[in-house]
């Protein structure tokens, strides 16, 4: 491994499940790629005092997604779907029953897991031109969505569904898309994480069928720096190699995406979705 010679003070909001999934990152990521920095965590900001300092002291698949569609392996695109299934919202004493109260979630599961499903769709997929959509409100007494289903329209032609819910019975954290295109198609589970299902037209019509691709190398994005071909990676490797892209591009100079500007056209989607709910129409993000 290299030996930075700058050293990168590292200040995080937020010390949850993702605070707990990205400060694990700072600490593995020199222990399978060489960086441009010495990371030095230094601040870390949340709400409960007490839990807080508990904290301090304590997903390759979609990136060869990315990589076949842009190399135009699916030919034009047709249809985007994307579900984002959980089953915990019937459950008033979960610990993340805070979500449920707009003061503290600011909105539903619109926001905490419909945002994931549009972000990655722009990223796959393009830009989104117009959509509308309904949402649901299971339990009563609840301040926000407990389900939306929204239809979008691409600016590539293409359209696109998607649904999140946290009263999806069964489903722990279905994180699910799939893209059909004139030549072929893409299939992900956020449960199936080292997997990619790609079907390709060309191959001869008795032997056609989605492909079950193990994405754990030889060459598929990131994995020649985690274990040789065939052990699989976890959850919290993908956001060790999302964190070294980011170092990288900081080190470089270059553009790192999702950055906040990604966020603010997200956030837009996410308003144009929640106008259309509202009005019954469809709804063009500005």
């Amino acid at each position: 491994m290299g030996n930075p010679t700058k050293t990168l003070n590292v200040a995080m909001i937020g010390y949850g499940l993702m605070g707990r999934a990205h400060s694990n990152a700072f600490i593995q990521s020199s222990h399978f790629f060489d960086l441009s920095y010495k990371l030095n965590l230094k601040v870390i900001c949340g709400r409960n005092e007490s839990e807080l300092e508990a904290m301090a002291n304590q997903c390759p698949a979609i990136a060869l997604a990315k990589q076949l569609i842009d190399e135009g392996r699916i030919g034009d695109p047709y249809h985007y779907r994307a579900v984002y299934l959980q089953s915990w919202g019937s459950d008033p004493h979960s610990p993340d029953a805070w979500r449920f109260r707009k003061a503290h979630a600011g909105s539903g599961v619109m926001g905490d897991l419909l945002s994931h499903s549009l972000d990655l769709a722009v990223l796959l997929n393009g830009a989104i031109t117009s959509v509308t959509g309904l949402t649901k409100t299971f339990i009563p007494k609840c301040e926000v969505d407990d389900a939306v289903v929204a239809l979008a329209r691409f600016a590539n032609g293409s359209i696109g569904t998607f649904e999140a819910t946290r009263f999806a019975t069964g489903c722990r954290n279905r994180n699910y898309f799939e893209i059909h295109g004139s030549k072929g198609a893409i299939r992900f589970d956020l449960e199936d994480l080292n997997r990619l299902q790609v079907f390709d037209r060309d191959d001869a019509t008795h032997i056609q069928g989605s492909h079950n691709v193990l994405v754990t190398g030889p060459g598929h994005p990131y994995t020649e720096r985690f274990w040789p071909p065939g052990h699989i990676i976890g959850y919290e490797h993908t956001f060790i190699a999302t964190l070294v892209d980011f170092l990288d591009c900081l080190a470089h100079d270059k553009p790192f995406h999702a950055n906040f500007g990604d966020a603010v056209e997200i956030q837009k989607l996410l308003e144009a979705v929640d106008h259309s709910c509202a009005s019954g129409t469809w709804v063009a993000p500005n």
